[in-house]
């Protein structure tokens, strides 16, 4: 399996490798506030087989919110999640060809700050996703702000410091130190998957998550 993601912590990269994973560095976008610029959550999207970048939009990305989020929405249980004004048009015609259901969101950096665990069960800690997804029959663990690492921002997101690999919850640093750890290895392991977290003695990092293809 191949991984986009961003080789800004080399620790990571070479954890994943070591798994027997092939990692692509994510693109460096020089217009995304520089935290955000190599975040592959920020610029590439899959839904199904097909891949959407930054490159296929037809807006062109800019620096401030919501310019920076044309690709930051969730594909899940074939609905796809973000703030749908948000969204590039290539994104939204495409939904409509294959009559994917489309869920406005409130929360622009839908992807960025929801943690998929599977197709109906997600873990966040922004109120209007969980609003959303619950409306939608998806179980949401709620879990607190912040206690992730991001620099040049108070704190990252949920989404941004884990990735999923089949049933493999992975996330970037050290997870055990949060404060709802113990909820989220439950939430995790209830719904069948793995916790495993790459470079404990690293802070829970938000590297952006990771695009499988």
């Amino acid at each position: 399996m191949s991984i986009i993601m961003s080789a800004q912590y080399p620790e990571f990269v070479n954890e994943l490798k070591s798994r027997g994973f092939e990692v692509i560095p994510s693109k460096q976008i020089s217009c995304f506030h520089q935290p955000e610029q190599l975040h592959a959550d920020m610029q590439v999207l899959k839904i199904r087989d097909k891949v959407f970048t930054l490159d296929n939009c037809r807006r062109i990305p800019g620096k401030e919110y919501p310019d920076n989020v044309l690709l930051n929405c969730l594909f899940l249980g074939n609905k796809l999640y973000g703030k749908l004004s948000a969204i590039d048009e290539t994104v939204l015609d495409y939904c409509a060809e294959q009559k994917i259901e489309l869920v406005n969101v409130n929360q622009g950096y839908t992807r960025c700050s929801t943690l998929v665990v599977n197709e109906k069960a997600v873990i966040t800690a922004d109120p209007s996703i969980e609003k959303t997804m619950k409306q939608n029959g998806v179980e949401v663990l709620r879990i607190s702000p912040g206690q992730i690492k991001l620099d040049g921002f108070n704190y990252g997101f949920i989404g941004g410091c884990s990735g999923r690999i089949e049933k493999t919850i992975f996330f970037f640093g050290n997870i055990d130190i949060h404060s709802d750890y113990n909820q989220i290895k439950r939430f995790i392991t209830n719904h069948n998957s793995i916790l495993e977290v790459l470079c404990p003695k690293l802070p829970l990092t938000d590297i952006g998550g990771i695009v499988c293809i």
